[in-house]
């Protein structure tokens, strides 16, 4: 194998130790819907990065190049602490690519996994602080349509948002022409494919805090989800079913949490907080440090109440 491969070398599988234009890969990290990670070094800047790279079964496939390219024109746009920075693209080649900061490898995933559900307080701020992150993405018009543990990354104990591969502009009052995203974090208004609205992140929100506490999502996994024949109510349970409540799943939340919560899973999107903003502002009584919407740097301590 040549390591001095160019961006257009048709690599499925690039070793470590293959070059490609000014960075070189180090090991694979995930496979994505159409997209590969992998942990890269880049020579000019001398630094580790992450490279998300189309693969080459679909290097052919106008979707998959229209979300890459749209997830490089978000992130172009995107400057906040809580979201991934992009460092450079390339949609010209072959096998289009982004390199984006390398900002950790736990995510909130693992920290499930290993610890169990976090406390109020704990999954309360990482609530807040990636909410903060989306407001921002919405101020600026961009809807992220997939907010989930395994999306976020906890860098030096706070969450970053990873993975805009579903970007979507909310303003544009368009419909999605799919149902992409993760089948039980899906709002109904995503399923029947309707206008998008920054309620729509507000669902997912509420999912991704029931989750944290939990450690179980709301809504079952359907065993028909795979099937296409099947009526929209058989694959997506969500459109009929309510949501589970924290004593179901095993846990005793303060009513008003729960209430909280639960207004943010409304069927109706009219019927959920209108931004999330103001589910933010909902959330601050169950914190002791106020990291929404007052007093955000009172104190270095105070903001960063949980480690890593």
């Amino acid at each position: 194998m040549n390591p001095q491969q160019s961006s257009d070398a048709l690599l499925d599988d690039p070793q470590p130790g293959t070059r490609i234009d000014n960075f070189t890969v180090a090991y694979h990290i995930a496979a994505g819907m159409n997209a590969d990670v992998f942990a890269v070094w880049h020579h000019d800047l001398r630094t580790p990065l992450v490279c998300k790279r189309l693969r080459v079964a679909d290097q052919q496939h106008a979707k998959w190049r229209r979300l890459l390219r749209a997830e490089g024109a978000a992130l172009a746009r995107l400057n906040h602490p809580g979201i991934v920075r992009l460092i450079a693209q390339n949609q010209s080649v072959s096998l289009p690519y982004l390199l984006l900061e390398h900002v950790g490898s736990k995510t909130l995933r693992d920290r499930l996994k290993e610890d169990g559900p976090l406390e109020i307080e704990q999954a309360t701020i990482i609530v807040q602080h990636v909410g903060a992150a989306v407001a921002y993405a919405h101020a600026e018009g961009f809807l992220h349509r997939d907010l989930k543990p395994s999306n976020i990354i906890l860098r030096a104990g706070r969450p970053v948002l990873l993975d805009f591969g579903i970007v979507w502009k909310w303003k544009s009052g368009r419909r999605p022409p799919d149902r992409s995203g993760t089948p039980q974090c899906l709002a109904p208004e995503q399923i029947r494919r309707e206008p998008l609205t920054p309620r729509t992140d507000v669902y997912a929100l509420g999912i991704l805090l029931f989750e944290l506490l939990t450690g179980m999502r709301p809504f079952r996994a359907s065993e028909n989800y795979h099937d296409r024949h099947a009526p929209l109510a058989e694959r997506y349970p969500q459109l009929v079913e309510a949501p589970l409540t924290s004593r179901r799943a095993g846990r005793r939340l303060p009513a008003k949490l729960q209430q909280v919560i639960t207004r943010a899973l409304a069927c109706d999107p009219e019927a959920r907080w209108p931004s999330v903003v103001e589910l933010l502002a909902a959330l601050d009584p169950f914190t002791r440090t106020k990291v929404w919407p007052r007093d955000a740097v009172r104190g270095r301590n105070d903001f960063a109440p949980f480690e890593g």
